[in-house]
Formats: C-alpha cells, sequence, structure tokens
C-alpha cells in the first residue's frame, strides 16, 4: 500500500470519527471491499489502528483495540482460530478473520504454524489455500479438539470460595460454609468441596434475590417430595438462612432447594433425583427445553455434555430464568465482568444458549443472565477439567448408620488430591451402569473384572490404605503415560531427529544444534548463546549417556524437541553420552509441554531404556521404541 493512500485512508476515517462500512468505503476510494479488507491489514501490519466489526471500521487507539479485545494473548488467539474453523466446516476467508480477531494476516499465518502443533494429536490440519482456511480432519477429532479448547478456558479459581466471597462481600461465606456441613453431617450426608463452593453460590444468589424481592413463584407442591434426609437437610438449611438474613423462603423457593440438594451426584445417594426422574417434580416442558437446548449446543460446538447433576441444576435454572423474564425480574449478577472478560469462549456458548431460549420462549433475556449460565457452563467444564487429573472411584458401602458417611469422608480426607468419589452405592447390582469410573473401593465381594477394584473393610485399616494407594498410583502412571504419548509427535519432529552426527565438542552441538532449530521457526537467532550460558553454570549431562541442553528462558517462538542419537559415545564436559537432546520452550505451552517432558525424562534417565533407544536405525524406529518404553512403564 502506497504512502499517499494509507494516509488518505487513515485521514477518511479520522474525519469520520464513526463506524464506515466497507461498501461506503469501498465506493469512497473506487476500489473493491476485498481491497479495502487488505488496505486494513497492511496498516495494522506493524500497529493496531483501525477496529473492524460488523458495523465496518473505525479508527481508534491500540489502547482502546486492546481493552476491547478479549483475543490478544497468542494462546488464546490460537484458540479462537481453531473453534472458527470447526464451526465453519466450509473454511473461512483470513481477511474476515482478520477482521474479527483484530489482527493482520501476517499474525494469523504465525498463529496458524502454531496451531497445526497443537492439534497433531488429534490427526487434524489447517489448510490454506488461496484466502481461505479450512480445517481438514475427522468430524470426531473436531469435537474433541473443541471440548479441550472449552475445558483449557476453566481453572481451579473458577469457582473457588474466594472467589464467591469476592462477588458477594455481603455474606460471609466461610462461615456459612461451616453452618451448611454442621446441617449436612447432622443428616448423615456428605458432599466434596467442589460440590460445596457450587452450593455456597446457589444459596447466596437466592438470599441476594429474595432481599431484592425477587423471588420465585411456579405452582409447587411440597408433599410430592419423599421425606427423606435431603429433605430434612434443606428445610434446615433454609430455617437457617431465614433467620440469619429476615428473608422468608416461599414454598417454591424451597421446593427449587430440595431438588438442587437432592440431585444425583450432589449428595452421594443412590436413591436420589435423576435426570431420567426430574420430570416426576418439575413441568415436564423445561425438561424437554432443557434437552432441547443441549442438543443445539451439541450439534452447533460439537460439544456433549452427559452429565446428571448438571442436568438438573440447569434445568432449575432456566425454568427459573423464563419465570423472571416473563415477569420482568432484574437480577444482578456481580460475576458479569468476570466471566465475560476472562471465559470469552465460555461467555460465547451461554449467548448461543440465551439466543435458543428467546427464539423458543418468545422472551428477552439480560446480559446479567447470560453470565448466569455462562457460570453453569463453566462449572461443569472446570469439573471434567478437574476429574481428568484424577482417578474418578464408585464406592459399594451397605448404608449401616454412618458407617458410609465416616468411610466416605475418610477417604476424602487421606485421598483427595488424587481421588474423587462420584458414585456411593449400596451393592453391587448397579455396578454395570456405571460410566468413566476409573476404580471401584468396596466393603463386599465383586464380580466386576472390567474396572479395577480394592476391597477394604468397613472400618480403615492401614493395610487398606495401602492397597488403596498402590492401586492409584499404578492408575495415575497409566492415565500419565497415555497424555504423554498424546504429545509424543506434537513435540518430536522428523527433521529435528539426527543419528550419528559426530562434533568436536559439547558448545559444537549446541551451536549446530540451536541453528537447527533457528532455520525451522522453534527460536531466535541468540538462543544458542542463552544454552552455553546455561552450560556453563553447570553441565546438562546425566551419568546415563544423557545431555538435555536447554535455555533458562521459556522465549521460544515454538516448543519442540531436537534429538541426536550415536552408536559411540562423545565428549560432553566431564562426561560420555550417546543421546542429546536439545528443548525449545514456549512460555504460552508450557502447562501442554510440562507432563509430557517430564515421561520422556523419565523414559530417558535410564539406561536399558538409553541402551534401547541408540539401537533405533531412524526417527520411525526411535518413535516406535520410545512408544513401547512408555507402554512398559505403566
Amino acid at each position: 500500500m502506497k504512502n499517499d493512500r494509507r494516509e488518505a485512508f487513515i485521514k477518511y476515517l479520522a474525519s469520520k470519527n464513526d463506524w464506515c462500512t466497507a461498501t461506503n468505503l469501498a465506493n469512497y476510494f473506487k476500489v473493491s471491499t476485498r481491497t479495502i479488507r487488505k488496505y486494513v491489514n497492511e496498516i495494522n501490519e506493524d500497529q493496531l489502528v483501525i477496529a473492524s466489526s460488523s458495523q465496518g471500521y473505525r479508527l481508534v487507539s491500540r489502547e482502546k483495540v486492546k481493552a476491547d479485545n478479549h483475543y490478544t494473548s497468542p494462546i488464546n488467539r490460537i484458540k479462537v482460530i481453531l473453534k472458527e474453523l470447526i464451526l465453519h466446516t466450509e473454511g473461512l476467508n483470513i481477511f474476515d478473520l482478520g477482521d474479527k480477531l483484530f489482527l493482520s494476516v501476517s499474525s494469523i499465518e504465525h498463529d496458524i504454524v502454531q496451531a497445526n502443533k497443537m492439534i497433531k494429536p488429534y490427526h487434524l490440519k489447517i489448510r490454506h489455500k488461496k484466502d481461505t482456511l479450512i480445517l481438514i480432519g475427522e468430524e470426531r477429532e473436531k469435537r474433541r479438539l473443541m471440548s479441550f479448547i472449552i475445558s483449557q478456558e476453566t481453572s481451579e479459581e473458577f469457582l473457588s470460595l474466594k472467589a464467591v466471597q469476592n462477588a458477594f462481600p455481603n455474606y460471609d461465606v466461610f462461615t456459612l460454609k461451616d453452618e451448611i456441613v454442621s446441617i449436612l453431617e447432622e443428616f448423615n450426608l456428605y458432599v466434596n468441596d467442589y460440590i460445596m463452593n457450587n452450593l455456597l453460590l446457589h444459596l447466596v444468589i437466592t438470599v441476594d434475590r429474595i432481599k431484592n424481592n425477587n423471588s420465585v413463584i411456579h405452582s409447587s407442591d411440597l408433599n410430592k417430595l419423599k421425606r427423606n434426609p435431603e429433605t430434612e437437610a434443606a428445610n434446615k438449611m433454609a430455617d437457617l438462612l431465614e433467620d440469619q438474613y429476615g428473608i422468608s423462603f416461599n414454598e417454591s423457593e424451597r421446593y427449587n432447594f430440595i431438588l438442587l440438594l437432592s440431585s444425583k451426584t450432589t449428595l452421594l445417594n443412590y436413591q436420589s433425583l435423576t435426570s431420567s426422574s426430574l420430570n416426576h417434580y418439575v413441568d415436564e416442558h423445561y425438561v424437554n427445553l432443557s434437552q432441547k437446548l443441549l442438543k443445539k449446543v451439541h450439534e452447533r460446538y460439537f460439544i456433549e455434555i452427559i452429565d446428571d447433576e448438571f442436568f438438573v441444576k440447569f434445568t432449575l435454572h432456566i425454568r427459573n430464568l423464563i419465570f423472571r423474564a416473563k415477569n420482568e425480574q432484574m437480577v444482578k449478577n456481580p460475576l458479569t465482568y468476570k466471566l465475560k472478560d476472562s471465559y470469552p469462549l465460555i461467555y460465547e456458548l451461554a449467548v448461543f444458549i440465551s439466543n435458543q431460549i428467546q427464539l423458543m420462549e418468545n422472551i428477552h433475556i439480560k446480559e446479567d443472565e447470560i453470565s448466569y449460565i455462562a457460570f453453569h457452563i463453566g462449572s461443569y467444564f472446570e469439573r471434567k477439567k478437574n476429574l481428568e487429573k484424577k482417578i474418578v472411584c464408585a464406592v459399594i458401602c451397605p448404608n449401616y448408620y454412618d458407617m458410609r458417611l465416616q468411610l466416605i469422608q475418610k477417604l476424602e480426607r487421606k485421598f483427595h488430591d488424587s481421588l474423587e468419589i462420584i458414585k456411593v452405592l449400596s451393592d453391587s447390582s448397579e455396578i454395570a451402569l456405571l460410566e468413566q469410573i476409573d476404580l471401584i473401593i468396596s466393603t463386599l465381594p465383586i464380580k466386576d473384572e472390567q474396572t479395577p477394584s480394592v476391597f477394604i473393610h468397613p472400618y480403615l485399616t492401614e493395610e487398606d490404605y495401602e492397597y488403596i494407594q498402590i492401586q492409584l498410583n499404578k492408575l495415575s502412571k497409566r492415565k500419565h503415560n497415555r497424555k504423554v504419548k498424546q504429545y509424543l509427535d506434537l513435540y518430536f519432529d522428523k527433521e529435528l531427529f539426527m543419528k550419528n552426527v559426530y562434533l568436536d565438542s559439547d558448545e559444537a552441538y549446541i551451536e549446530f544444534m540451536s541453528n537447527l532449530l533457528h532455520k525451522k521457526g522453534y527460536v531466535s537467532k541468540e538462543y544458542g548463546k542463552s544454552v552455553l550460558e546455561r552450560e556453563r553454570m553447570s553441565s546438562t549431562a546425566f551419568n546415563n549417556n544423557v545431555a538435555v541442553p536447554h535455555s533458562m528462558h521459556m522465549d521460544a517462538a515454538k516448543t519442540g524437541i531436537c534429538m541426536i542419537i550415536l552408536d559411540r559415545p562423545v565428549t560432553w564436559g566431564k562426561e560420555k553420552v550417546q543421546v542429546i537432546v536439545m528443548i525449545s520452550i514456549n512460555k504460552q505451552q508450557r502447562e501442554l509441554f510440562s507432563p509430557f517432558f517430564e515421561g520422556v525424562i523419565n523414559i530417558l534417565s535410564e539406561w536399558r531404556n538409553v541402551h534401547e533407544l541408540i539401537k533405533a536405525k531412524d526417527y520411525d524406529d526411535f518413535m516406535d521404541k520410545m512408544m513401547k518404553l512408555l507402554n512398559e512403564s505403566e
């Protein structure tokens, strides 16, 4: 773009001080709308000065664009690009994508290189043909990728007690938690930390709405609900909140709260409320509506949400949301800004669901209500993400007095960081119905040979704890190795694998390998100096014929591994080595890379493994041997 044309374009936008459509700009400059998009991308190449939206283009400061844009970090941009490509199966125009993300074409092209590395384990690839980007691969893998992208947005802080307290400073959430736990124990009931935080947030929101004259009023019959420990506990909690905050729970609010407390996995009780029994207590219209909404999410975003606890809470929430909208009740959500700003993809899901409800129910949904839906969606993915790190367990134990509760509490206290109990059964008859269970802990003999199990005493002994820990270690290692295998192809590159390259010194190897990484676009030209600086501080050679030279900084453009294996040893400092592994680490990818790196280092730390790997004839043979060693370590 010539300088005089560039200046004229910017000057014209400045004079308008408002949005200008691509058509109007094209007419004014007597060019096509496609040329206008090219102008914008070229002007934004070095510094982002023109914002774009559905309204067209306008001149803004770089700071303003950053404030409006949720996708400024490289990893967030990549996630959004992938999400858009998954949704647009026919492909996307690269200029349109640049307009949406406030990015130049060159920036998007750079992100695509990174994205292709990220999606390699899913056997997907982004193709760039002329001005069109398209995601190539199987539908099933695209769905897996979409779930991964959404789940990566959540964090352990998404629904922490601190987050709940910060959102509602007028309520003492930590004291309320102690009081709720005490009531649950009184009725021989138990919830884990995740469910407790969810329950507390619901209680605080309910109290806050009632105080602001926003009670829910439905035709609800409390007599329909069976009298059981959950009913008694819910009523006692409602009484406590009425006394503390000077409010009144009407029959509908109590009915809702009892249903919430009775959802199947909220309380570890095999007789509790499930998605299939929900229509006995809630109008079937709302149950069907929730099913339709989740089906549409699946069709649009390829995300399948199958979870009883989520479905019960989601249905109750949708029913109450529709009531508030039809009665024009205002709700203020103090989490709106945080959810919208910090979790843009989850918020987008909530917007989609809200739009569908508006169409189906002929109502208007306000932004604060959208944020509550985002909260439910985000909580589901946070839960799912946390379960991936833990061993998911079912416990079989007859419910004699308080024996079962005590057993669950002891297991939870002892194995809190590694075990998640999601089902408690009285006998083994329902085992066949369980899905996604890694381990069964039982006080009764069981015949299930499909799922690993541990037989324990009703009152746990030290031997019981040891047996459980052994099984947890074994299952955790297996889960970890499965994850490491997924990343073998992602971080190893055939063009960065060499055999029998003999140089004069460790410094020569560092220079050679860092130059190769630079040529392939992994690191800057100065990377070798940083690796040498680290090497001079302390040798990176192990005493088992392996050297792992690396930089002290995570400043690489891409994360990757350059490897040389040698038939005969070479000198590396005071050691002899036959395997040299140079690692480049990108800061944004360190969380994904860390578990993989740890797994590879564990393999390389044993001499017998190294001895096997150096026999590899070529790259494919090396990868086969690495995979075999990972399998053997399970």
